[in-house]
């Protein structure tokens, strides 16, 4: 999905996959995202792929652009997360348009950053787009949906690190 602003800016963020595809035995490390982004803005170009978001977060996300599409309170005018790579915040609105700000820190900045730098773009949006991002991206998030945390797999690592290790042979 493509975020979309003034003077050609525009950031690219795809859902990659999970940082961890066969972890099933630790609820946070199976819903870890690897996250795409290509970034073209007045302050620079560049491209990060980085596990910056949850699966739970990506819902999150989805959920406030929504709301915000549907001239909802949002209970957060700031989603920031976990890891403090990426943040979407809700600046203002006029009569027909609501500023978002997506703030690049840590590895979703160009490398090497400027420390002393803010990295972020201003967008404009009419609700019929915000509704769009929130589809898009939940378009994007059903191909890596929230995996379930499996007490069945722990627990038979568990009777397995009891037996014997002549056993496994």
């Amino acid at each position: 999905m493509k975020f979309i602003g003034k003077d050609g800016q525009e950031v690219e963020l795809k859902i990659l996959g999970y940082q961890f595809p066969t972890s099933f035995d630790n609820e946070w490390d199976a819903n870890w995202l690897r996250i795409y982004l290509n970034v073209k803005s007045n302050v620079g170009y560049w491209q990060t792929v980085d596990p910056s978001l949850t699966t739970w977060e990506v819902d999150q996300i989805i959920k406030w652009f929504s709301a915000l599409s549907q001239n909802q309170e949002v209970e957060h005018l700031e989603m920031t997360f976990i890891e403090p790579n990426l943040s979407f915040q809700f600046l203002d609105k006029t009569s027909d348009t609501k500023t978002i700000q997506i703030k690049f820190n840590l590895e979703s900045r160009p490398q090497p950053a400027d420390d002393d730098k803010e990295y972020f773009i201003n967008f404009h949006f009419f609700n019929k787009d915000l509704a769009t991002i929130a589809n898009e991206l939940s378009i994007e998030h059903s191909k890596f949906p929230v995996r379930p945390f499996s007490a069945t797999s722990v627990a038979e690592k568990v009777e397995s690190d009891k037996k014997p290790w002549w056993k496994f042979w």
